[in-house]
């Protein structure tokens, strides 16, 4: 009989990935409140962020929350998903960046908190993704 697999014995990655499951609760919120959240990050007449874009970004998200919990399964994840995620993350980070600098001036100040909110959040994510692969591939070394 296999030993049952419990938050405290799961490995620092596989908890990070669990985690980052919570990327379906925000993507839900963006998909059920997309139109006032759109008026809330919006500062110009003509809106830049639509509410069709936030419900295309949680629908994103859902998934990528459901990617999070598979990898996860039976102690996962394996160390092309862990590849996967950190790829992702960056490219949040980076795709992050260029909307705070290309849409600056059409953003509220709200928009731009929740944006660099949004960043600090997965730059954690990505901080402690980075470190259990490296831990992970060490203990494999």
């Amino acid at each position: 009989m296999e030993p049952k697999t419990t938050l405290s014995n799961r490995s620092p990655l596989n908890k990070t990935f669990l985690v980052d499951a919570f990327s379906l609760v925000s993507g839900a919120a963006l998909i059920l409140a997309a139109v006032p959240l759109a008026a809330l990050v919006n500062a110009a007449a003509t809106p830049l962020i639509t509410p069709v874009m936030l419900k295309a970004l949680g629908a994103g998200l859902l998934i990528w929350g459901i990617f999070h919990l598979s990898a996860a399964r039976n102690g996962g994840p394996v160390t092309a998903s862990a590849r996967i995620s950190i790829a992702g993350d960056m490219l949040w980070q980076v795709g992050s960046l260029a909307l705070l600098l290309a849409a600056y001036a059409s953003l509220s100040a709200a928009g731009i908190a929740l944006v660099v909110i949004g960043m600090i959040g997965v730059a954690d994510f990505l901080f402690f993704k980075l470190r259990g692969l490296a831990q992970e591939r060490g203990a494999i070394a």
